[in-house]
C-alpha cells in the first residue's frame, strides 16, 4: 500500500499582517494533486491544521475543503496538533467521518478509537493515533504544582511512552502498522516557525519510545522535513509551505511511503512548490538594490521579502525600499553595524553636538532633522535672551 504523509498546514497564518489564504488554497490543492498522481491508498495529516485555536470561517472553509479533496483520493486520518482546538475539531468529526475522514482530537484507548483499522490497497492498516496532549493534560495538576520541572518532564515522557505502548500492543505482523502523532522527539531540528513553548524538554520524548512493530511513524510538529534515527522509520514531513523566514532555505514536501507487512518502509519526498518563497535581502542600500535588480518581475511579485539594511537610518529609507520591491516586502529593518567612535565628555559638547551624537547612537543620519533641531534651539535661545 502507498501512504501520503502531510502535516503542519497552519491555515490562517499571516505574514506580517498579510493574508496567505490564497497560498494555502494553492498548496493544499497541490497536496491533493500529489495524492492523486501517486495513487495513494491512505493519507495522514499529523496535526496543526490551523494556526490558531480560534480559526476564522475562511480558514475553516479552506481546511474542510482540503480534507474533502484528499478524501476523494483515499481515506484520510488526521490528529489534532498543539495549535488546533481539539473541542472544535471534535465537533465536526462526526460530519468528517461521512467523507472518509477520521479526526482524532485526544488520546484514547485502542477500543475507543485510539487505533483505527483501514483497508488500503491489498492490506489492512492499523493506525495508532496520538494527538498533541499538553503537559497539563497528561500530568496531574498536583504534580505540576509540587514537582520539580525535570520530574514533570520525566512524567510526561513516561506517560506518553505508556500511551504508545498501549496503542501499539495489538499491532499484528500480517498488517501494516502505523503511528500518527503530533509530538516533539528529542534530536529533531526545528524549522523556524514552531511555537517554542512546546519544543522544550518538558514536551520531549525519545525515539526509542516507538516500537519496532510500527512500520512507519508519521510525525507533525517540526516544520523541517527530516528522519529521526530510531528503531523504525520515524519521519517529520514538515510544513508544505514556508511559514516563517527561518524556513527560507527549506524545500517543502510531503512524504510518499510504500509499505508492506513485515518489510521496511520505502520513503521518498514529493516537492510541494505552490507556496510563495520567503527571501531575506541584506547589506547596504546599494547591495540590496543590486539584489533586487537581479530578480525577475515574477520573482518580485511571487515572493515575500524582508530587508536587513546595514545603512544609517534616515527618513524615507523604508519608502525607497518599498518602491523598489513593491507590496511583497513585509519587513524592513536597519541593522547598522558601525561601531560608535569615542566622543568628548558631555560638558565639552554643544547641544547640537549632543543631539547629533544621540541620533548617531541610534543609527539615524538625517540632515533635515538636525537642521530642524538647530532652528528650534536657536529660537529657544533667542527667547531666553
Amino acid at each position: 500500500m502507498r501512504l501520503l504523509h502531510t502535516s503542519d498546514w497552519h491555515v490562517g497564518k499571516s505574514i506580517r499582517g498579510h493574508s496567505r489564504a490564497d497560498e494555502h488554497r494553492a498548496v493544499l490543492a497541490d497536496v491533493a494533486s500529489a495524492a492523486a498522481d501517486e495513487a495513494v491508498d491512505l493519507i495522514v495529516v499529523a496535526g496543526d491544521l490551523y494556526e490558531t485555536a480560534a480559526p476564522s470561517a475562511e480558514s475553516e472553509t479552506i481546511v474542510n475543503q482540503a480534507l474533502l479533496d484528499l478524501a476523494e483520493v483515499a481515506p484520510v486520518v488526521a490528529v489534532a496538533g498543539n495549535h488546533d482546538n481539539p473541542r472544535r475539531l471534535a465537533a465536526v468529526a462526526p460530519l468528517l467521518r461521512l467523507g472518509r475522514i477520521t479526526m482524532a482530537t485526544t488520546p484514547r484507548s485502542p477500543s475507543d478509537g485510539g487505533v483505527v483499522t483501514i483497508d488500503a490497497g491489498d492490506v489492512q492498516v492499523d493506525v495508532a493515533l496520538v494527538p498533541f496532549v499538553s503537559q497539563r493534560g497528561i500530568v496531574r495538576a498536583v504534580d505540576l504544582m509540587d514537582n520539580a520541572a525535570f520530574e514533570n518532564a520525566q512524567s510526561y515522557a513516561e506517560r506518553l511512552n505508556r500511551i504508545l505502548g498501549v496503542l501499539s500492543d495489538g499491532f499484528r505482523a500480517d498488517r501494516v502498522n502505523l503511528i500518527v502523532g503530533h509530538l516533539f522527539v528529542h534530536g529533531g531540528s526545528t524549522g523556524g516557525g514552531e511555537r517554542q513553548a512546546h519544543l522544550v524538554d518538558e514536551y520531549g520524548i525519545s525515539a526509542v519510545d516507538f516500537p519496532t512493530t510500527a512500520a512507519y511513524v508519521a510525525l507533525g510538529h517540526l516544520h523541517r522535513p527530516q528522519q529521526i534515527p530510531g528503531p523504525t522509520a520515524i519521519h517529520y514531513c514538515g510544513s508544505p509551505l514556508q511559514l516563517d523566514f527561518g524556513e527560507t532555505e527549506q524545500i517543502k514536501q510531503v512524504n510518499i511511503v510504500d509499505l508492506e507487512p513485515g518489510l521496511p518502509a520505502k520513503v521518498r519526498p514529493r516537492t510541494i512548490s505552490a507556496g510563495r518563497p520567503l527571501r531575506t535581502l541584506r547589506g547596504t542600500l546599494a547591495d540590496v538594490t543590486a539584489q533586487i535588480e537581479g530578480l525577475g518581475p515574477d520573482e518580485l511579485e511571487r515572493g515575500w521579502f524582508r530587508v536587513r539594511l546595514d545603512e544609517p537610518s534616515r527618513s524615507g529609507l523604508a519608502e525607497e525600499v518599498r518602491a523598489m520591491i513593491g507590496p511583497t516586502v513585509v519587513d524592513i529593518r536597519v541593522e547598522h553595524t558601525d561601531t560608535p567612535k569615542p566622543r568628548p565628555t558631555r560638558t565639552e559638547r554643544t547641544p547640537r553636538e549632543l543631539f547629533a551624537d544621540y541620533l548617531a547612537e541610534r543609527g539615524v543620519h538625517d540632515p533635515a532633522v538636525e537642521r530642524r533641531f538647530a532652528e528650534l534651539h536657536d529660537e529657544l535661545s533667542d527667547g531666553a535672551r
